[in-house]
């Protein structure tokens, strides 16, 4: 009996160490890393997590993900534990709200979000968010409470160096930086708990003119960008200078998780207020439905019906009547010594010859795993409808692209019904799957031209979401190698990098059209095959008569129905402006009197915000890029602006932490199929089968207990 006691004895501790095991934290790495854990887990607090990623009726379940960035889903991710390799937990966003003000040409957005800590601890959260890719951003203010603190424009080492001191010294602060010209990231700090903190942001954009329609679209989501394996990135120190490449990084997996709930995570509340100057004949929002209420004549209040989730962008578009489309626009505001101006020319119609010149285009076809689904579907209707336009003195070629890309021919065709159908047949083959390597694509489209290529108008159509990480490299590329050849971008999907698509398409010398809808892919289609087989005005210069500054420097093509819009800075009155240009047949010039301007606020954050694109696209190319930048950086804190340069924080000056606050980040949402499937992809694998291990723990030790107990009774 006594060798059975000391059995039961013995199998008592080897249980009850057991179950210690399993709650210990577990650690995989080397023994020095390990070490360096042990040695800090006493004067850290390990959090406990308790919520739902799926559904708000099961907020017990415990979701873990390694890099935010793989995973977009509109709120705070605090951190899991103290290890290196952090993954984070959620935690819920409680609101966000846009108001759009609209007066002409002009649209100043005001963007609230509400961050709440539903811990027990102090943190600190990181929000990144994207933007419309033309928006100049110039007012950060943070309300904690009753109190109202502004933000700041200081160069982008000094604004992180006063939020780093902010959040030592247990301040509430907040820092908006600029990642790219349509992604900004929002970092808060020294939340308390069950603590709210609203951070607003402002920024201004020139509303888009097309064909009698006005329109702003407003993204709500980022797509998750590729970055090829053999990229080799440009590294920014603290100071925001781009230093020595370095080192060649892998590729950028798209795998991911995003699951569409319709609860109360990430919903966002939207108005506009128009006043368009114009009588209207239509106000309609592509995505989402609105509710729209008159004030007066031009003037509409709009709001949606009801808050949406942000998963998709929002594209607000207003037509004039036939009888009121504008011809020209010129607005103007006086600030200082300094006359600033947003001047906006549409050319008349061209007629349209019934012969049209002979055209050789190639299509180029994302297929990447980014694409799968309903934004592939879409980009084969619109390829199809596309090659069913072409007339048989028109050759073409189509190629398709992942992370290799491969041509349906060597050499352009003939657009004959033979080659048409086969074209068709390879389309409706394609799958998604791989990478997104734009440059294989872009470089096959060089070289395969027809043995008439001389003779014909070139013209690439490329299809695609934009998911790229390396869009500067691409578009020195372009600029570099497309030669006489113009570039039109198709935006397929919920929400594609609009900035990329943008640039690459003004730096090609072509246009850029977004399809979001499966329904409007013939319409938008028929569009841009209407404008780029009739004339377009080339070599387009202007003149004021007088020293003025203008942006875009270099004007681009225009195409039927598309408007220039120049925006200016002077010291002198403005007389006249004239306009030359040339089409395929004729030289083309028109005198605009530019006596007469109404005035609006905010053409000088418009005009500072256009020369620092044309600063960057001049960058390219430019041998001397360190000066080009210090103009961005001064250019951005003489306005006020949000740079890659510059950054806006706002630092309350009471203390409140009460101990040291822990790191997070607020994802974005996917961007929704249009179908409203989950993408289904790769989560990190998180879960252990320590929860099983600890029940057996302590199975055996209440076993070991009782088994004790018979054999050594209480007496």
């Amino acid at each position: 009996m006594a060798t059975l006691a000391k059995l039961a004895a013995i199998l008592l501790v080897i249980s009850a160490w057991g179950a210690l095991q399993y709650t210990l934290p577990e650690f995989s790495g080397t023994p020095n890393e390990s070490a360096a854990y042990e040695n800090n887990s006493s004067t850290k607090t390990k959090v406990e997590l308790a919520f739902s990623y799926e559904q708000e009726s099961n907020p017990k379940e415990e979701v873990v993900v390694d890099d935010f960035q793989q995973v977009k889903k509109g709120s705070f991710f605090f951190k899991h534990n103290e290890q290196d390799q952090a993954q984070w937990r959620l935690s819920p966003l409680l609101n966000t709200d846009l108001k759009l003000n609209v007066s002409g040409l002009v649209a100043r957005a005001k963007l609230t979000q509400t961050f709440s800590n539903d811990s027990t601890e102090w943190l600190n959260g990181i929000y990144v968010f994207p933007l419309p890719e033309n928006a100049a951003v110039d007012h950060l203010e943070m309300r904690i409470g009753d109190r109202v603190i502004k933000g700041q424009i200081h160069t982008k080492s000094k604004a992180r160096k006063i939020y780093q001191r902010a959040k030592n010294e247990g301040k509430k602060a907040s820092l908006l930086e600029q990642q790219k010209p349509n992604l900004f990231v929002n970092s808060v700090t020294n939340i308390g708990p069950g603590e709210s903190i609203e951070v607003s942001i402002e920024y201004q954009q020139p509303v888009q003119f097309d064909d009698g329609q006005f329109s702003l679209r407003f993204p709500m989501t980022v797509t998750p960008r590729y970055m090829p394996a053999d990229y080799r990135p440009v590294h920014t120190g603290e100071d925001g200078w781009n230093t020595q490449q370095k080192e060649s990084i892998a590729s950028t997996a798209t795998e991911f998780s995003a699951i569409y709930d319709e609860g109360n995570s990430n919903q966002v509340s939207i108005s506009a207020h128009i006043d368009a100057g114009l009588p209207l004949a239509a106000i309609s929002s592509e995505f989402h439905q609105i509710q729209t209420r008159s004030l007066a004549e031009g003037v509409y209040a709009i709001k949606l019906e009801d808050q949406a989730i942000a998963n998709k962008d929002f594209v607000l578009s207003w037509k004039v009547s036939a009888d009121n489309v504008p011809q020209a626009a010129h607005f103007q505001q006086t600030i200082g010594e300094h006359k600033y101006g947003l001047i906006m020319l549409v050319p008349p119609k061209f007629e349209q010859v019934e012969q049209q010149l002979a055209r050789q285009l190639t299509f180029i076809l994302d297929t990447s795993g980014s694409m799968a689904g309903e934004p592939l579907r879409q980009a084969k209707l619109a390829l199809q409808y596309a090659i069913e336009q072409l007339t048989e003195q028109d050759h073409f070629n189509v190629i398709e692209f992942n992370s290799d890309a491969r041509a349906i021919w060597s050499f352009s065709r003939s657009a004959n019904s033979e080659n048409k159908q086969s074209a068709k047949e390879f389309i409706h083959g394609l799958e998604s799957n791989g990478g997104t390597n734009m440059l294989s694509a872009l470089n096959l489209a060089m070289g395969s031209d027809s043995d008439s290529a001389e003779t014909l108008v070139t013209q690439v159509i490329f299809i695609t979401d934009g998911s790229v990480a390396n869009d500067t490299e691409l578009m020195a590329y372009i600029k570099n190698r497309l030669g006489n050849k113009r570039l039109f971008t198709v935006g397929i999907g919920a929400a594609p990098n609009g900035y990329f698509m943008q640039e690459a398409a003004r730096v090609g010398r072509g246009t850029f059209t977004f399809i979001g809808s499966v329904n409007a892919v013939e319409e938008k289609m028929y569009t841009l095959f209407n404008k780029i087989r009739h004339p377009v005005l080339t070599d387009l210069t202007a003149d004021f008569a007088e020293d003025v500054e203008y942006y875009p420097s270099v004007i681009p093509d225009l195409y039927l129905g598309e408007p220039l819009l120049l925006s200016y800075r002077t010291t002198e009155k403005l007389d006249k402006l004239f306009v030359s240009g040339s089409t395929s047949e004729e030289n083309w010039a028109v005198e605009l009197d530019a006596r007469v301007a109404g005035e609006k606020n905010g053409l000088d954050v418009l005009w500072a915000r256009r020369k620092i694109a044309q600063l960057s696209r001049d960058r390219l190319t430019h041998y001397d890029a360190h000066t080009l930048n210090k103009q961005i950086e001064q250019l951005a804190l003489e306005h006020h602006l949000v740079s890659e340069f510059t950054s806006l924080v706002a630092v309350d000056v009471t203390p409140t932490a009460l101990s040291e606050s822990k790191d997070g980040q607020v994802p974005n949402h996917r961007p929704l199929p249009e179908n409203g499937q989950a993408l289904v992809g790769k989560l990190p694998k998180t879960a252990t089968s320590a929860p099983m291990h600890l029940l057996l723990s302590f199975l055996l030790t209440g076993a070991a207990l009782c088994f004790y107990t018979r054999l050594n009774p209480v007496r």
